[in-house]
């Protein structure tokens, strides 16, 4: 199995590092002991993640290209740079849902943007300084036609 690490800087300033590699049936088996380092703490959980997803690409014979993308820790700044997103992303649609009323009650029109806005910032996740992010992508060419499956997770700070 073919192994690259690679080191990206996003947005905000967070970097990552890039882990990509090619399955092939043969190999399945060395997922569960691949060597994550990067991933501390939660590096079992990503193995039985990135074992999830590539029985879920049905890949048979075929190569299954994975990636494997974990963030430094964030800083106090970058967590707050995406917190702010989540707050844009709550603004945007409390006014997209509410403009259509308000010509005819603003009133109501303002308990659709709370009502919108609360509700969006409570789905949206809140970033704090310390967490880890996590992505896996699984890629199959062929076949069926191109496979694309991917996962995400946050691993929260627990202070220390």
């Amino acid at each position: 199995m073919k192994i690259e690490r690679t080191q990206h800087i996003g947005h905000y300033g967070v970097t990552f590092m890039v882990i990509r590699l090619v399955v092939l049936p043969a190999n399945r088996q060395t997922l569960a002991n691949l060597c994550l380092l990067e991933a501390g703490r939660s590096a079992n959980e990503v193995r039985y993640r990135l074992l999830d997803l590539y029985e879920k690409m049905l890949a048979g014979n075929l190569p299954c290209t994975v990636t494997v993308v974990i963030a430094k820790p964030l800083t106090r700044q970058q967590a707050d740079l995406l917190n702010e997103r989540g707050i844009i992303i709550a603004l945007l649609l409390a006014g997209a849902f509410s403009a259509p009323i308000r010509p005819f009650s603003k009133p109501a029109a303002n308990v659709v943007a709370t009502s919108v806005g609360l509700t969006t910032k409570s789905i949206i996740r809140s970033y704090h300084a310390g967490d880890v992010i996590i992505g896996i992508e699984g890629q199959v060419e062929g076949g069926i036609g191109p496979q694309r499956s991917m996962s995400a997770l946050v691993v929260p700070f627990l202070g220390g």
